[in-house]
């Protein structure tokens, strides 16, 4: 997604020629991780106002798309069920969450579909969907992963949407929102973006570098989403604040308002942040990914910048800056895959030990908890397709 700050633009330019400073990036870290209110606990967002209750939807949810849902695993999934993540990912969990994510794909097909034929779209699936996700919030858990492992090469406005989703319901979790605020939170995020399914092709798939015009089509899309759900004002109003505010920023630099600070709806700032990092991780036609590693970097080196310094230290305390799944360099040149994290201290995971400095895979692996370890410090970060299997 083009954001109206100065990240994506300058991660574009920069990428590949010059390297993150990251001693900057660590010290902001540290400033960002020593938030506190004035009574030392973490923050808590205000309840939404009374008026803005959803109303219960009578729709049933997506009919059964289990098959797609296996097909899906088969085809898009590698899971490593013998790494030894710090919760345990039980099978038939795993599967459930692979299960809702296939939903959630159908989901967004068919609001893209309605969109396209100029339909209203039935929002109804969508909302049962995230129910039955924050009803078990440990889905969250198993399905957040999924985000890290599917390319978005089969539609990058299917599965962003999906992918921005468990990032913010992990958020949510993190500031004790109710189950209310959960579902309306993950249903604007599903949401988010349904005016981009009126964007020309020829922009939504061009490869290379957009022009301003075209960057000024892209821009207004909260606006057109916020058109198109125009019916579902009365009940949801949560709904057409949050997407038509989601590209606002903390600092005033946003579009298409340009309105900064508590002016901003949080579920817009909760979904802006976590939609700013998907944009980030996987690649679009116009734009390369960067590594999750180096995302995490831009996000947390701007001062007076974009994102609430509250709400990006709980992003960090959540997703954490090396993330599951990632692979790391250590001081000693040995290299190893994060396996868990230590929310206190997101600089130092736990790491399964996999690769020594000579580039040969150890004969036997070893996890070290860098928490409780005075001595190994991660060096940098190290992309996956070096490391040979």
């Amino acid at each position: 997604m083009v954001r109206s700050s100065e990240i994506i633009k300058k991660s574009s330019k920069e990428q590949g020629k010059e390297k993150i400073d990251a001693s900057s990036a660590f010290l902001r870290l540290s400033e960002i991780m020593q938030i506190k209110t004035s009574d030392g606990t973490a923050a808590r967002p205000p309840l939404p106002a009374p008026g803005e209750k959803p109303a219960t939807p009578v729709a049933p949810t997506v009919s059964n798309i289990q098959q797609e849902a296996k097909e899906s695993r088969n085809r898009e999934m590698e899971t490593d069920r013998d790494a030894p993540f710090a919760v345990a990912f039980n099978d038939q969990a795993l599967e459930k969450a692979e299960d809702l994510y296939a939903v959630a794909k159908h989901c967004m097909r068919e609001v893209r579909a309605a969109v396209v034929r100029n339909q209203s779209p039935d929002i109804a699936p969508a909302f049962e969907l995230v129910k039955e996700i924050v009803s078990q919030p440990e889905l969250i858990m198993h399905s957040h992963p999924l985000t890290l492992r599917n390319e978005i090469d089969q539609g990058y406005y299917i599965l962003q949407p999906i992918h921005t989703m468990f990032c913010a319901l992990k958020i949510g979790l993190h500031r004790s929102y109710t189950t209310q605020q959960l579902v309306e939170l993950g249903l604007c995020c599903l949401l988010q973006n349904i005016g981009m399914f009126l964007i020309p092709d020829h922009i939504i798939d061009k490869r290379g570098a957009l022009t301003e015009e075209e960057i000024s089509v892209i821009r207004k899309h909260p606006e057109t989403g916020r058109d198109l759900l125009r019916s579902f004002q009365a009940d949801y109003p949560w709904l057409l604040k949050s997407v038509y505010q989601h590209h606002e920023r903390e600092n005033g630099e946003g579009y298409p308002l340009g309105i900064k600070g508590d002016d901003i709806t949080e579920y817009a700032k909760i979904i802006g942040l976590c939609d700013s990092y998907e944009a980030m991780t996987h690649s679009r036609p116009h734009r390369k990914a960067f590594m999750q590693f180096d995302s995490m970097r831009q996000l947390i080196e701007s001062r007076e910048g974009p994102f609430s310094p509250q709400l990006l230290k709980e992003f960090l305390e959540e997703l954490t800056i090396y993330p599951i799944g990632s692979y790391v360099r250590l001081n000693n040149t040995v290299i190893g895959r994060v396996i868990a994290t230590n929310r206190s201290q997101p600089l130092r995971p736990v790491i399964n030990l996999i690769i020594d400095g000579k580039g040969n895979r150890l004969a036997a692996e070893e996890v070290i908890d860098l928490a409780n370890n005075n001595v190994l410090t991660i060096l940098d970060a190290v992309p996956e397709e070096e490391i040979s299997h």
